[in-house]
């Protein structure tokens, strides 16, 4: 009689148990999107990236993260950021450290050999920042035989011959490195993203710095890195894009991220120019 009884509690208790396991299981598995670890998207950033990703009171935000972290919700994923410089950021990608990587990273044929891109989610302008009494103007021309800085492994960085011909180049592993030189007035201007040059500008008022020279980017958008024919990733990661500015959340962080900036005349996805 007590062992029957066994046998009836121990049949309750093996369902319930089931239905435990089933409704506390994560979302999604390694296996579902060949992520490297189950239930996570480990994203690499350049943490000093404003507005695309930056630490503010201890977190990590800007577009891109806010962006990736409604994909990861999207696709059952808890996104895990980690911080590095940007040129790290692709070999880290096929090396089989990170899932992706944010932070207004453009789609070009040379970085398609190394990693795979998301569609493109954004599009921007780039700009020389100086300060007072540099010599370099609006006209490209000035830009010759000028010391022009960019960040390693952008695209500012890569097109520099063809963005700004005849400039001295010189190169900086991300854009503190570069700012306190051009503080300092060793180089005559910074390369990097119109919004990066607006947020110096909006920082530090007193040193009257300028978008001095603009370069359209629209022929590179911006896209989310993947390891190399992980296809499972990049479909579910594109589906969520799309899905995201449909529902207008994509319109929501734009806003919130670039006030000062007007609304796009048109919505994502972006597509890489041929011959870039």
């Amino acid at each position: 009689m007590l062992f029957r009884r066994f046998l009836r509690v121990a049949a309750l208790a093996i369902p319930l148990w089931l239905t435990l396991a089933i409704s506390t299981a994560p979302a999604a598995y390694a296996d579902d999107f060949d992520t490297l670890s189950a239930g996570k998207l480990m994203a690499g950033v350049d943490a000093n990236n404003k507005p695309y990703s930056y630490i503010d009171n201890g977190k990590m935000t800007g577009f891109d993260v806010e962006l990736l972290r409604a994909i990861g919700a999207k696709l059952g994923l808890t996104v895990e950021f980690r911080s590095q410089d940007f040129s790290a950021l692709l070999p880290a990608i096929s090396n089989h450290q990170l899932d992706i990587a944010a932070g207004s990273i453009s789609i070009t044929k040379e970085r398609l050999k190394m990693v795979d891109f998301s569609e493109g989610y954004l599009t921007g302008l780039l700009s020389v920042a100086t300060l007072p009494g540099s010599p370099i103007t609006s006209d490209k021309a000035s830009v010759k035989g000028k010391r022009v800085g960019v960040i390693q492994g952008t695209i500012e960085d890569t097109y520099s011959a063809s963005y700004i011909p005849g400039a001295e180049i010189v190169r900086f592993p991300n854009l503190n490195a570069g700012f306190l030189q051009l503080r300092s007035k060793y180089i005559d201007g910074f390369f990097i993203d119109k919004t990066l040059v607006d947020g110096l500008i909006g920082k530090y008022p007193d040193m009257h710095l300028s978008a001095r020279l603009d370069i359209s980017a629209v022929n590179l958008p911006a896209g989310f890195p993947m390891r190399k024919g992980n296809t499972k990733l990049k479909a579910a990661v594109d589906k969520a894009i799309n899905e995201l500015v449909a529902d207008g959340t994509w319109m929501k962080l734009y806003t919130q991220f670039n006030p000062t900036y007007p609304k796009p005349t048109s919505l994502p996805p972006y597509e890489m120019a041929g011959g870039n």
